[in-house]
């Protein structure tokens, strides 16, 4: 269970504020496969995940799946969409494991963040990140391989998940991380492949990250903004030790 006072969504707040704020909180519990909220829906709450794991995506006319974002424990989700003025949903929700999650009437949220400064700077804040993430991968997506890409995000989970890159277990289905890229599941089962030439080993959902200096010159030198990229300077600190 993720402890709720470390999220960044309370960041900075008073104790007092905090446990205001929280007696709005409703517990929600998901089974694995089970829908949050559906593209379109009302918006009408914002969620804190305290265990588990979420999948946003989106759905073609043609029933594909395209995975918009993985969020996980301790991480916000639909804080880009408390503003929308369309009050609707942009992506679906389902649970990718048994997930537990806070969530909170978005009529609170709102009026939280004009009662205390230091809350709505936290929802910038997790907004601005969003945005910048995407603007990220946009460029990922346009300059990288798929072998890079796969690389990058390997690196990611590592550090998001405080993994030992000696050896770890996918978080998630190779499915799942095959849509949450942008490729086919037999593109990213070929591109894995590739990996071991540049200091990554996959065996079925094992990967070892054997050469953190070959990783990252081979995937980061292709990343504008790996001078300032938290994972990259993650990984340089594992390196360095």
């Amino acid at each position: 269970m993720y402890p709720v006072d470390s999220a960044s969504l309370f960041a900075g707040l008073a104790a007092s504020d905090k446990a205001a704020f929280m007696r709005h909180a409703r517990t929600r519990r998901l089974t694995r496969g089970e829908l949050l909220f559906a593209h379109g829906d009302p918006v009408t709450s914002l969620y804190l995940i305290t265990c588990g794991s979420v999948q946003l995506f989106r759905t073609t006319h043609e029933g594909q799946q395209k995975t918009i974002a993985l969020v996980k424990a301790g991480q916000p989700l639909c804080e880009d969409e408390i503003m929308d003025a369309c009050h609707g949903r942009r992506t679906s929700g389902v649970a990718v494991e048994d997930s537990e999650l806070l969530e909170f009437p978005v009529a609170r949220v709102k009026e939280m963040a004009r009662e205390n400064g230091t809350f709505a700077l936290n929802l910038l804040s997790l907004v601005a990140a969003r945005l910048h993430l995407a603007e990220v991968e946009a460029e990922h997506q346009a300059a990288m391989s798929a072998a890079q890409l796969v690389a990058c995000f390997l690196q990611r989970m590592c550090v998001l998940y405080d993994f030992n890159q000696a050896g770890f277990e996918l978080p998630y289905s190779k499915t799942l991380i095959a849509s949450r890229l942008g490729m086919e599941v037999k593109t990213f089962s070929r591109t894995i492949a590739k990996l071991k030439d540049h200091g990554i080993s996959v065996e079925g959902n094992h990967v070892a990250i054997l050469d953190l200096k070959a990783v990252g010159k081979y995937v980061c030198s292709a990343c504008s903004v790996a001078g300032s990229c938290n994972t990259h300077q993650a990984m340089e600190i594992k390196t360095a030790h």
